[in-house]
């Protein structure tokens, strides 16, 4: 459907009967231990977006501790700026102590956080516990795509990595249920589920055969294949393969800051980040943390709790339609195509809003949901794919650290700003600026991104090389 560019790195074919074949061997416990990976996603969007819903209850409570639009918009944006220093840390954590395990701590310290955040006696408390589990929540959503795209067979990586995202988009309806259902504290409590569920399958889930590998414990790494692929020369193979790639030993950050200044390594890792810039500057964190005050700014007529959970349960319902095309569509036509969907939505509905059309309320509703219709079908989901499998092994850890990050450091300052630039500029014009800046996404893809569909990880990892051979 859409053409390659010249200078889109070329990646071999790969035979479509022979990835139907070996998606047969994969077992009901594989897929188990993948789907126990992706749902720790739940918490995390729950924590950064989900529970926000909750805010508007809080200011109309006179005994909480939300007073202001200024209280609101720190408890918005704060997860944001801690965020950055948690992704950072999360790195060599993970080197450290590997990413398993990593994984289960941040559960657990979620699970007690998300009660404290439930019943702060003062009001700096509210403010620490809640910067305290956005740190727990990143250092997750850090780990947990790294991990999937290495436990995941190439022949269903795209699906299993999006189900990361599913179980994002099925935290943030979680917590807007909670919002719109519950008082805030009630609200808030319950959503220590989200992590509390988490802990035991995690203790079922093997640590990462290319995290063992590179701490050189490769006995360790057999048994980890093992545990996901059975004792067969597949897993052998497997083992073979991660052991001959390049830097496959290599634990130090120096190490991965030294590989990570070769261009092989670091276009992948900014044309990445780009992604999530563009998509944060495109108004994707604002739409979905401000969704109340955005319908009420807007004028829409339907109560402003209804339409964000609307708007939660649609963003549900398309990334559960990527996940089950994502692997025989392809990255790139899907990115493409919801972009497009995405920047034309906004700019109807800045459009709209600019010229304050008589009667026309319900344009900023549907507009806000097809936007999240293309938001769970792919401009969600696949940058998140595109971190497990564009970022190179030699860098993956300190490459995910810093996109989630950078990702962190965008969305607070747009978060923390929003309410301000929507009084000065207007909602129509911020609308209209978002629609731009995903447009700019559509250029991006088809011009320096391959396809990676059935693709193993081995040979994307020198799809970014020169002929020079960096």
């Amino acid at each position: 459907m859409f053409q390659a560019e010249e200078n889109v790195p070329e990646i071999a074919a790969v035979s479509p009967e022979k990835d139907d074949e070996e998606a047969k061997k994969i077992s009901t416990k594989h897929v188990a231990i993948l789907v126990g990976v992706a749902l720790t996603g739940i918490t995390q969007g729950a924590a950064t977006k989900g529970w926000t819903a909750v805010l508007p209850r809080m200011q109309d409570d006179t005994h909480s501790f939300v007073d202001t639009d200024d209280d609101v918009a720190w408890l918005v944006s704060m997860t944001s700026i801690v965020g950055i220093f948690a992704s950072l840390a999360t790195g060599p954590l993970v080197e450290w102590a590997g990413p398993r395990r990593v994984l289960i701590i941040a559960l657990g310290v979620s699970t007690a956080l998300w009660l404290a955040l439930a019943f702060p006696p003062l009001k700096v408390v509210l403010f620490i516990v809640r910067a305290a589990l956005a740190a727990s929540v990143y250092s997750i959503s850090t780990i947990s795509l790294p991990l999937l795209a290495e436990l995941s067979p190439k022949h269903v990586r795209g699906s299993i990595s999006t189900l990361s995202e599913l179980a994002s988009s099925i935290g943030v309806l979680y917590g807007y249920l909670m919002a719109f259902l519950f008082p805030w504290q009630m609200a808030t409590a319950l959503c220590a589920l989200t992590s509390a569920v988490m802990l035991l399958p995690m203790c079922f889930v093997p640590e990462s055969p290319y995290w063992l590998v590179r701490r050189g414990r490769t006995e360790a790494a057999k048994v980890s294949l093992q545990r996901l692929l059975g004792p067969t020369a597949e897993a052998k193979q497997q083992l073979e393969s991660i052991t001959s790639m390049p830097a496959a030993t290599q634990t130090s950050l120096m190490q991965q800051f030294t590989q990570l200044g070769k261009g092989r390594n670091a276009r992948p890792v900014l044309l990445v980040l780009a992604f999530f810039v563009l998509r944060e500057l495109g108004g994707r964190s604002c739409i979905m943390m401000y969704t109340v005050y955005i319908f009420r700014d807007a004028g829409v007529e339907v109560d402003a709790f209804t339409c964000t959970v609307l708007v939660g349960a649609v963003r549900v319902v398309c990334t559960c339609v990527t996940a089950s095309v994502l692997d025989r569509v392809g990255r790139r036509p899907l990115l493409v195509a919801t972009a497009v969907l995405a920047a034309v939505a906004q700019a109807m509905c800045g459009l709209f809003l600019y010229l304050q059309v008589p009667g026309a309320s319900w344009v900023p509703l549907v507009a806000v949901l097809v936007y999240m219709a293309a938001y769970g079908m792919g401009v969600g989901p696949i940058p998140w794919v595109y971190v497990g499998e564009l970022v190179p092994s030699p860098v993956r850890t300190l490459g995910a650290s810093l996109i989630t990050a950078c990702d962190a450091l965008v969305v607070f300052g747009i978060n923390l700003g929003f309410l301000k630039i929507v009084s000065h500029i207007g909602l129509g014009v911020t609308f209209l600026s978002f629609a731009g800046l995903n447009f700019v996404i559509v250029i991006i893809v088809l011009l320096w991104i391959p396809e990676s569909r059935g693709v193993s990880l081995q040979t994307l990892q020198g799809a970014f090389s020169t002929k020079n051979k960096e």
